[in-house]
């Protein structure tokens, strides 16, 4: 089936995003004010870049034919706290 497989028509990238930090915990003042939002990073294949998010998927399967049939494992990230998208080649 491996020679089947059509082109994927997706570039792969990375995402560097800034993601939300929240903790339970009782702490003082000063730690809260030190905390900061953890910079991540997400790849896969971009199937969406729009106005408001950025939509990746890491996994196909696919038809008989080749063809693309299903994603799996996507991720949509705001556009908000969107640094850097940068295709891999």
């Amino acid at each position: 089936i491996m020679n089947k497989l059509k082109k994927i028509p997706y570039k792969f990238v990375h995402v560097i995003w800034i993601d939300i930090v929240s903790d339970s915990a009782w702490r003082s003042i000063d730690e809260v004010k030190e905390s900061k939002c953890p910079r991540c990073l997400s790849t896969g294949f971009l199937i969406e870049d729009d106005d408001e998010v950025i939509r990746l998927v890491s996994d196909f399967n696919f038809n008989e034919d080749g063809s693309i049939d299903d994603c799996g494992n996507s991720t949509i990230i705001p556009k908000c706290v969107v640094q850097e998208v940068t295709e891999v080649k």
